[in-house]
């Protein structure tokens, strides 16, 4: 699926004028009084930390001897940072719709905040991934959104970023070691907590899909003849945002039940069994 979806946004909003000029309309939204005093979270994703966080999850793979595991879930954030790298320098943005800002497909942030959460959860034993899901999700959406509020990143951006971690971890969940498959203690996650983690994901996707839709018709409506582009830039950047948003929760519930993450691990002990009789 990411595969497909990199070079298909990829060339949409970035290699027509139509898509250039509908992304850019939104950067004319971005004021300086909508930032955060501190851009301290987006900062975080760094090197160091990138580093500090492969070795926590050797560590944490390790203790739980899954050794194998941690190993690709390594390769899940190295190998998409690295993607995202290789192609903000080889997919240009030509100079088709007199773009004020340069070329930024696809964000690294967004990249490394998604792969980071993918690569936690495959080392995370079942009954702590429900607390650990949401909360790498909101810090994931967080990091999407405040790229396109401080005027980093476009929305194809957020989406390439996310198609990158997908395709990444579905390369290593195809070919790499199963995770967590009933054993070792995994049995102990309960389905209540997964049900509700499943509620809260699919509603926040409706409630920002809906949001967003709202602000493009806004600005589609509203905005003619007024600025770059006729668009309103305050209702666009409120649509990007909100797309950017929602391309994360998608992809993260996707993840989530698609690999069986919402399940609790099936059980194996067979102690309760009536013992036949000789």
């Amino acid at each position: 699926m990411g595969f497909v979806i990199v070079p298909l946004v990829y060339g949409v909003a970035v290699l027509t004028p139509f898509g250039q000029r509908l992304e850019d309309s939104a950067l004319g939204g971005v004021r300086e009084t909508d930032l955060f005093g501190s851009d301290t979270a987006l900062n975080v994703i760094s090197v160091p930390v990138i580093l500090l966080l492969i070795v926590v999850i050797a560590a944490v793979a390790f203790a739980r001897r899954r050794l194998a595991v941690g190993l690709a879930a390594g390769l899940v954030v190295l190998a998409s940072a690295g993607t995202s790298t290789l192609l903000k320098r080889i997919a240009v943005r030509p100079e088709i719709a007199q773009s004020t800002t340069p070329n930024s497909f696809p964000s690294g942030h967004a990249t490394i905040a998604l792969a980071a959460l993918f690569a936690v959860l495959m080392v995370t034993p079942r009954r702590f991934r429900p607390v650990v899901l949401l909360v790498g999700a909101a810090y994931a959406v967080f990091v999407a959104n405040q790229t396109v509020v401080y005027g980093w990143h476009r929305v194809s951006d957020i989406v390439g970023a996310c198609a990158v971690a997908l395709f990444w971890l579905g390369i290593v969940r195809a070919v790499g070691p199963l995770v967590d498959r009933g054993a070792r203690g995994d049995r102990d996650g309960r389905r209540g907590p997964r049900r509700v983690v499943t509620v809260v994901l699919l509603v926040s996707v409706g409630v920002v899909v809906a949001v967003g839709v709202t602000a493009l018709v806004v600005a589609l409506t509203t905005g003619s003849g007024s600025g770059s582009g006729g668009y309103d830039h305050d209702a666009m950047l409120v649509a990007g945002r909100m797309a950017s948003s929602a391309s994360v929760l998608i992809v993260v519930t996707v993840v989530w039940l698609a690999d069986g993450m919402h399940h609790a691990a099936p059980t194996t002990d067979t102690t309760a069994l009536p013992t036949p009789r000789s």
